[in-house]
């Protein structure tokens, strides 16, 4: 835990250097609203000399409208006179805050703009969650902005928060800030533990979340594995990319030679090759369209987000509507089903009902820490970690380390199942179409009365070579998939 830096008392110091006696600090937080004149009101400043000073001069430009919530310190002489004003600035970074400075120097002012960063302190909230997050919030003491916070947490469908039940165990740990010794504000939520209840389900899941912040980058929640606890996109949901067709209006389609909207995109791949999940969610239809998509599954994402993947082959085994997702969890295999010319996936991404180009869109892609700023979180949060220990074992119950071990353990050998079930299907129908294919081989042969295999080989080799001349002189928008 970081304890908050004290400042020194330079009273002494401060009525040697500005010639005057008493004074008392006085300690303001910026309205919405607020201007210099405001500030000097409330803080009991009667000095036009000072005023004059801090209204004409550039450098103390931002104590003419502070912004909302903006904190200032004051020293007040007993007659109003100001002998100092410190106004605490703070930046996207740390590197960034600074403070403004006026203080009165035998008779005159000076000005000072120096780099400051808010002493912290890091508060641990844990108990048990009750009928709304709102009473949980009341009963535990969480303050309003740091529940802000909270809810925002994890920006995807399966939010935790929003799931928690009464009885489940919630755990924060947030930063309070100081300035000149005195609290300013509460700070950024740091970390987050959520732990279903163990006599409402079998197996309780742990749900944590660890700010991170190289300062470098804005900060965002990970979870230990380096994950990010925000919905991220696969741009290319394929093992493969390939990219045919872009995302267009309008399109020629290069079966039927209309022109028609082609609001997806179409990625070229080898019969077979695995679709993904493009992020978490829950299968919404499995389908089959003779006359448009084929075999097609579309995935809610929640937060008015939905993907659709058309032309499968085949869906892969235990798909169906209803059932969770993950990202880049094999729901099927690339075909040439419904109107397609060749094996391709048509992938589409939906916001709001409004279909846009998934490779463009703004939304997160990116979701792992690098290996280095993975070993900066788990360095920076292995206190936090032995603070939900610690609370766990004072309150009585299992500890938050060893579930997630297991739950890991269990998501892993779950994850291996479904891929191998999987490649098993795919393999089984490759070798269900060879078999197929060799039959049809068998009988082309016996129809063409005895014709040797070389000369059927000599045959098929010269056929191939015509189409493949044939597709090289075809429009371009005829080869599109």
């Amino acid at each position: 835990m970081r304890a908050p830096i004290a400042a020194p008392n330079l009273s002494e110091e401060i009525r040697a250097a500005v010639g005057v006696g008493d004074w008392r600090p006085v300690h303001v937080v910026a309205r919405p609203g607020e201007t210099l004149m405001s500030l000097f009101s409330r803080l009991g400043i009667n000095d036009p000399e000072a005023y004059e000073f801090i209204s004409t001069t550039p450098k103390t430009e931002p104590l003419w409208m502070p912004q909302t919530g903006q904190y200032v310190t004051t020293g007040v002489a007993p007659d109003g006179k100001l002998i100092y004003m410190r106004l605490f600035m703070e930046g996207p970074y740390e590197r960034d805050n600074r403070t403004v400075e006026v203080m009165r120097v035998a008779g005159s002012f000076a000005v000072s703009v120096l780099p400051y960063n808010f002493a912290t302190s890091e508060t641990l909230v844990s108990g048990t969650v009750g009928k709304t997050l709102w009473d949980t919030a009341q009963t535990l003491g969480i303050p309003d902005s740091v529940l802000e916070q909270l809810e925002a947490v994890w920006d995807r469908a399966d939010n935790p928060v929003r799931t928690m039940q009464p009885g489940d165990t919630l755990r924060l740990v947030y930063e309070k800030k100081f300035a000149d010794g005195r609290f300013v504000r509460n700070g950024q939520l740091l970390a987050v533990q959520i732990i279903e209840d163990g006599h409402r389900v079998t197996t309780p899941q742990v749900h944590e979340a660890f700010w991170f912040s190289d300062g470098e980058h804005a900060g965002s929640f990970y979870a230990l594995d380096g994950r990010s606890a925000s919905q991220t996109f696969m741009r290319v949901p394929l093992d493969v990319k390939d990219i045919s067709s872009e995302f267009a209006p309008l399109r020629r389609h290069p079966i039927t030679g209309q022109l028609r909207s082609h609001n997806g995109t179409d990625m070229r791949a080898p019969s077979g090759s695995l679709i993904f999940a493009a992020a978490d969610g829950s299968i919404e239809r499995v389908a089959y369209e003779a006359r448009g998509y084929g075999h097609y599954v579309t995935i809610n994402h929640g937060l008015g987000r939905k993907t659709l993947y058309a032309h499968m082959r085949k869906v892969a085994k235990g798909i169906r509507p209803g059932m969770r997702v993950k990202k880049g969890q094999v729901i099927g295999f690339v075909g040439m089903t419904g109107l397609a010319t060749g094996p391709h996936l048509h992938y589409e991404l939906m916001i709001d009902g409004v279909q846009i180009n998934p490779r463009t869109a703004d939304l997160p892609d990116t979701e792992n820490l690098s290996p280095y700023q993975l070993a900066q979180l788990r360095a920076q949060t292995a206190a936090i970690q032995e603070k939900f220990e610690v609370a766990a074992e004072l309150e009585g119950k299992p500890s938050p380390g060893r579930m997630l071990a297991g739950q890991m353990k269990r998501e892993a050998q779950a994850d291996a199942e479904q891929e191998k079930a999987a490649l098993e299907s795919a393999s089984a129908e490759d070798a269900q179409t060879s078999d197929e294919g060799k039959t049809a081989q068998s009988a082309r042969n016996a129809r063409s009365g005895g014709r040797s295999e070389g000369s059927a080989r000599n045959v098929s080799i010269e056929q191939n070579g015509v189409r493949a001349r044939a597709k090289h002189l075809e429009p371009a928008d005829a080869r599109e998939h």
